[in-house]
């Protein structure tokens, strides 16, 4: 780390964070409203960036009514964003060399995501990283509310034998950054192109804030 704290863990954001992913949610999100004629808004985008799958479900059928299921609703987005995940999302910048780094130091790290594991883990089996992570945590199997509460972490660093308060969670969205700091954490901002309008949040919630992870790399 810049500042000189080497963490216990380090912990990472999936979507957004280590991997150029959103783009397939903006697909995803143009479908679905184009097929219910919904106004669905920027404004919208951000309130569920950290809900979660299920979460997100539930917010969508209060929001605009929906007569369908949450299982209904996630099967769809399932259907919709699952081959982009496995054939077409990379990873960004400097990410795959950043927790390759990490792991010759001896630091653990994990995934803790609101995407759903049928999604994750072929996407990392096609990037060829799998095997980096000590753990992969899915919000759905593990909280309710994503990453709206701590939870998610705190059981991360759990199944990594440390206490949240020793690790660094990486971020690309305000409000689970500011839930991984409420839970303890030190946390790095990282820049997401699909999130430019609330970067201003993400850059006061952090400790941290960097353009790729190629700044955390040792010469």
């Amino acid at each position: 780390m810049r500042d000189g704290f080497k963490p216990a863990a380090a912990i990472f954001d999936f979507d957004g964070t280590l991997a150029d992913s959103m783009w397939v949610w903006d697909e995803v999100d143009r479908e679905f409203a184009r097929r219910r004629d919904l106004p669905f808004s920027n404004e919208d985008k951000e309130r569920i960036a950290a809900l979660g799958f299920e979460g997100t479900a539930v917010w969508m059928i209060e929001r605009f009514g929906l007569e369908e299921s949450i299982e209904d609703l996630m099967d769809e987005w399932y259907e919709l964003a699952s081959e982009s995940y496995a054939r077409e999302v990379r990873l960004k910048p400097g990410a795959e060399a950043f927790v390759c780094q990490l792991k010759r130091q001896g630091i653990p790290v994990a995934i803790a995501t609101s995407l759903s594991r049928g999604m994750l883990e072929p996407a990392l089996d096609n990037n060829g990283v799998r095997s980096l992570f000590d753990e992969l945590v899915v919000c759905e199997e593990v909280c309710e509310g994503g990453k709206s509460t701590p939870a998610v972490y705190i059981e991360t660093a759990r199944r990594l034998g440390v206490d949240l308060s020793s690790c660094v969670v990486f971020e690309d969205v305000a409000r689970a950054a500011r839930s991984a700091k409420a839970g303890g954490a030190r946390v790095v901002g990282v820049r997401d192109d699909h999130a430019q309008q609330v970067r201003p949040e993400l850059l006061e919630a952090a400790d941290l804030f960097i353009q790729d992870f190629c700044e955390l790399l040792a010469e």
